[in-house]
């Protein structure tokens, strides 16, 4: 692979390139390269910000779902409870109470993952920014250079 640097002036000694030919293309490859950078960086900036906002609502949703197995737990306490009134064998009580436990134990297990789910969501919104803030300006200055840009591979290893 060649860097996509101009050719050197006539007479010039030549740049070697990083696979040591010596050779060097034309700035007609500068305006691909430099628009694959940008493609680059905002297929990642669109990955990072849809990860963020599929998460965003899935917190809620999940909340939404469990408060309903919340109010079953609130049911079966109350059936219970008639139940043990009506003097129904401690087996059957036992059997709804242990029931509602075990309804508010995949509540709490519910809503812990809802907060993770919440945390992830800003964590990609913040990776979303960061990476904006750590090379925003490197590809507005990239994409919009009226001169060709080097390619990367001239600088490795110098």
């Amino acid at each position: 692979m060649s860097d996509n640097l101009p050719a050197p002036a006539p007479g010039a000694a030549p740049v070697p390139s990083s696979t040591n030919t010596g050779a060097l293309t034309s700035a007609s490859g500068n305006f691909v390269s430099a628009a694959a950078y940008g493609v680059q960086f905002t297929v990642m900036v669109v990955k990072l910000a849809a990860a963020g906002l599929a998460l965003r609502g899935v917190g809620a949703r999940v909340r939404s779902t469990y408060k309903y197995i919340g109010d079953c737990a609130k049911s079966v306490d109350h059936l219970a409870n008639l139940a043990a009134k009506l003097s129904v064998d401690p087996d059957t009580i036992g059997e709804h109470r242990d029931a509602a436990t075990v309804m508010r134990a995949s509540l709490a297990r519910a809503q812990r993952m809802a907060n993770t789910v919440d945390e992830m969501s800003v964590m990609f919104d913040q990776a979303k920014a960061a990476h904006q803030g750590d090379y925003g300006a490197v590809n507005d200055a990239a994409t919009s250079m009226s001169v060709p840009m080097a390619n990367r591979n001239f600088y490795r290893n110098r």
